[in-house]
């Protein structure tokens, strides 16, 4: 076999108190470099691998939202016509643009961090130092789903890249449902997703995948999707055996795999965008192959 079940265990485990201290310490000083420049007119919203305890050694960075919340991004999409219409006829266009707010919060960090901060298309990277981890820090407004003209469903983040994509997820959602899987599996199911994250880069070192094609969110929902009694099992390579062999199966139906869920449970994972079921498929076939073979 490739790998052993000591080995297994050790991929299941979180980073080291080491690694999370620089975590917390770039998030702090991220968090103090805006709120000199916005007050409490901004909140920091942690997101990522690391904020849903599914990181491991190799996920080096965190991500920060900058979420200003006296703007928001409204979602008509499920209102009535008749709602949609006096939504539209009482919209007050905000009079502080998003490219602004973008270029402001670059400035802001490069008060404190100066070189360190690279802008980039979705985010601001500020570079780490010896005692902090690199942060991605997202300038977002918040995102608003509206169930009827006065009804939010859903509170949410989006923002405009550089390129002009509007993007929205639902990260406090999404921790919040992770922790909930997390607990009804006995805290198997963020092991299994660090296990599963190790495996993935073996496969990308060993050229039998591409790297992109399995981001680390794509393996977190993915895995998100599989029951709970999935997970029950006496050993880790009898979870990773579980877990790849449910998805895989599921990732061959159409009907089944349409219905997988993002983390949030407020977007579908596999319909449109860039992620598809072939890939997952093939993933899953190729960790279950280097585990258990």
């Amino acid at each position: 076999m490739n790998v052993s079940e000591d080995q297994l265990a050790s991929w299941s485990q979180a980073p080291s108190e080491t690694e999370d201290q620089k975590c917390l310490t770039a998030i702090s000083a991220v968090g103090d470099a805006l709120r000199a420049r916005f007050g409490n007119s901004v909140k920091l919203i942690r997101q990522g691998s690391h904020t849903n305890r599914t990181n491991i050694r190799a996920d080096s960075d965190v991500d920060v939202v900058a979420l200003h919340t006296g703007y928001y991004f409204g979602d008509t999409a499920f209102l009535s016509a008749a709602d949609k219409s006096r939504y539209e006829q009482n919209f007050v266009a905000a009079d502080y643009s998003f490219a602004q707010y973008k270029n402001d919060v670059e400035q802001a960090l490069r008060s404190v961090f100066g070189d360190a901060v690279n802008r980039r298309n979705k985010c601001l990277r500020v570079n780490g130092g010896w005692n902090r981890t690199t942060a991605d820090v997202v300038p977002a407004y918040e995102h608003k789903r509206f169930s009827t003209y006065q009804s939010v469903s859903a509170l949410g983040i989006e923002f405009v890249t550089d390129q002009g994509a509007r993007i929205v997820s639902f990260p406090e959602q999404h921790y919040a449902n992770g922790v909930r899987k997390n607990d009804d599996t006995r805290r198997v199911f963020k092991a299994a997703v660090r296990i599963l994250k190790h495996v993935r880069n073996r496969l990308a070192e060993q050229r039998i995948i591409v790297p992109d094609s399995m981001s680390s969110y794509f393996v977190e929902c993915l895995v998100w999707n599989v029951p709970n009694d999935g997970f029950g099992k006496s050993t880790w390579r009898e979870v990773v055996e579980s877990v790849t062999g449910k998805i895989w199966n599921d990732m061959r139906n159409p009907s089944i795999a349409t219905n997988y869920a993002e983390v949030s449970d407020l977007h579908w994972l596999l319909r449109g965008g860039t992620r598809t079921a072939q890939q997952a498929e093939e993933f899953m076939l190729q960790a279950w192959r280097h585990v258990t073979q």
